[in-house]
């Protein structure tokens, strides 16, 4: 655990730096968001196979595993064409989103005078990618996850559950 000495220390630096602040808060605000995303996708799943033991189906699989999970699900005709054509289409979007989000999570951050970059490896040659690090571009990414909650928990309220398409 932490000591209070050191959070306080953080919270200094955050008043000197206020720009730091800003892209802290922006990158937590864009991991909740995508972290819901991940719930929703859980139980899209979830109520896809239905029955008692669907959660087995879901135990320990992260974003891309459920995505194809629900991609297997949809090549065998588990829905209509109509809701298979709207769940692939979110999927992609789900995709990008959550790559975007692992350049931020799983990247190194490097904060400079002027801005903040990521780093991240290249796994083709080896060598370092480097990303510029936005407040602005976070919350735009946390506004698409959030966005995407709603469409996928909309998708199976619609597909699944019966329920009317809300006004969004």
């Amino acid at each position: 655990m932490s000591e209070r000495r050191d959070v306080d220390q953080y919270r200094r630096l955050w008043e000197v730096n206020p720009e730091q602040k800003e892209l802290d808060l922006a990158l937590g605000f864009m991991v909740h968001q995508a972290a819901s995303l991940e719930f929703f996708l859980h139980q899209a799943v979830r109520r896809l196979v239905g029955g008692r033991y669907a959660i087995l189906v879901t135990v320990g699989l992260q974003a891309s595993g459920l995505l194809d999970a629900i991609k297997r699900i949809m090549d065998v005709g588990a829905v209509s064409e109509e809701a298979a054509q709207e769940m692939t289409e979110m999927s992609g979007q789900c995709r990008a989103a959550f790559r975007e989000r692992n350049k931020y999570v799983h990247g190194m951050r490097v904060i400079g005078t002027e801005n903040s970059e990521v780093w991240t490896n290249n796994r083709r040659d080896g060598s370092i990618d480097q990303h510029p690090m936005q407040a602005e571009k976070l919350m735009e990414l946390g506004a698409d996850f959030a966005r995407l909650s709603a469409q996928v928990t909309d998708w199976y309220r619609r597909h699944l559950d019966g329920h009317p398409q809300s006004a969004n």
